[in-house]
């Protein structure tokens, strides 16, 4: 019943007390959280802690929250703040866990053990390249290409403006395509 439903006549549903929807919106972004977060922190227990206080305010204050029309693009900017809040001046981010997870369509085992070695040391060089990149370049390009949200959602969740977050995508896009011709096109194959 809820997957069927839009963002904001989701968002309405638990602003009227339906505890199905919130439960309905934990389940579907949680991972996304969680993923976001630990980009944020490093600590699971803290981010953990973090997503599970931002669905309790949520409930709680459901009554006076304004109806959105990106789910989330609010959660993740809420989680953002709540963990920053809850550390204070300490701000360590882990960035680029992520793995790459692409349909194989090969038969022959050899292929598919192949095609994953390559793709793991694709990954490894993807990783080590985007450590190299300033933190906030980080930051933009895993909110952009991992969380799929827009430049001026991720304009919005770094608290900069439109035109700075394209410079930073910019940037950071430019210092990958001038380290490895082969991370531009793992960044056009990904799905975002």
């Amino acid at each position: 019943m809820y997957a069927s439903l839009n963002d904001k006549e989701l968002w309405i549903k638990v602003v009227e007390g339906d505890k199905h929807a919130l439960s309905f919106i934990y389940t579907q972004h949680f991972p996304a959280l969680f993923n976001y977060g630990m980009k944020v922190h490093a600590d699971e227990t803290i981010v953990k802690d973090c997503i599970h206080d931002l669905f309790v305010t949520l409930w709680f204050s459901r009554e006076r929250l304004s109806i959105t029309d990106t789910i989330r693009f609010y959660l993740l900017a809420s989680l953002k703040r709540n963990i920053l809040r809850s550390l204070k001046p300490l701000y360590v981010p882990r960035m680029f866990d992520q793995s790459m997870d692409k349909a194989d369509f090969s038969t022959n085992p050899e292929h598919i053990i192949m095609d994953r070695e390559s793709e793991k040391e694709q990954q490894q060089k993807l990783v080590k390249v985007i450590n190299q990149l300033p933190r906030r370049q980080q930051e933009v390009l895993h909110l952009r290409y991992f969380q799929g949200l827009d430049t001026k959602e991720a304009a919005a969740l770094m608290s900069l403006s439109v035109n700075a977050t394209y410079v930073l995508l910019s940037q950071a896009l430019r210092f990958l395509k001038k380290h490895s011709d082969k991370l531009v096109t793992l960044f056009l194959l990904w799905p975002f």
